[in-house]
């Protein structure tokens, strides 16, 4: 059976709570716990950034699939922008953190990944291509950054190179799961969710674009 896309399952979280949200309570209910919760995180300051960060890294140290929920998390937690850069933050602290794990730690796991097809497929396309093959594997952002994570720590990349690789492929999915989240704090604010969206759908379309380009000039050499 094929695997749903996360995003396409947000964006219609997005609309049918902004279609149906009043089934589970008022606007103004909802204003009042979104206000609480951003409350709630402003109190936690730096804290509460640190905390965040600090739970990509344990997650994909110890190979926790619980990425996206974060990145999902972050949006709606710190807005579309802050969201945005808290998760790209998080998601490089994860890169590091798995290529430590994998290399370092749980060295046991390089053999069976490196025996599965579709990572051996990735790490010849590294091979072959270097830096350009890192970046439209990270702009594949609904690929979990988890797999993304195990499958790098094996390339013949260095953790600096491989930490600014990710922070510049990561940003649009990063975006587009944070841009998301937030909607999800706004249910009955037809502007936000409406530029929410909007921003969400023209990333993802670069994406493509981005991606369409890159395989078609990568595959004919």
């Amino acid at each position: 059976m094929k695997k749903l896309n996360p995003v396409y399952l947000l964006i219609a979280f997005n609309l049918l709570y902004f279609a149906f949200g009043h089934w589970f309570g008022s606007a103004p209910a909802w204003q009042a716990f979104s206000h609480r919760a951003e409350a709630f995180v402003a109190g936690l300051g730096f804290l509460g950034y640190v905390g965040v960060v600090g739970a990509y890294f344990v997650c994909a140290f110890f190979f926790i699939p619980l990425l996206i929920p974060l990145n999902v998390a972050s949006g709606a937690l710190y807005g579309p922008y802050l969201g945005t850069a808290v998760s790209l933050a998080g998601i490089t602290a994860g890169c590091l953190a798995s290529t430590v794990s994998v290399r370092y730690v749980f060295t046991g796991m390089q053999g069976s990944i490196e025996k599965h097809p579709s990572a051996r497929k990735v790490l010849d396309r590294i091979g072959a291509h270097g830096d350009a093959a890192v970046l439209m594997l990270r702009l594949a952002f609904v690929v979990p950054y988890l797999w993304q994570n195990i499958i790098l720590a094996l390339a013949p990349l260095d953790s600096r190179r491989l930490a600014v690789l990710t922070a510049i492929g990561s940003l649009p999915g990063a975006a587009i799961y944070c841009f998301l989240g937030a909607g999800l704090m706004r249910p009955g604010d037809a502007g936000a969710l409406a530029v929410y969206l909007a921003v969400a759908v023209v990333l993802l379309g670069l994406i493509w674009l981005a991606l369409k380009y890159l395989n078609a000039k990568y595959q004919s050499r």
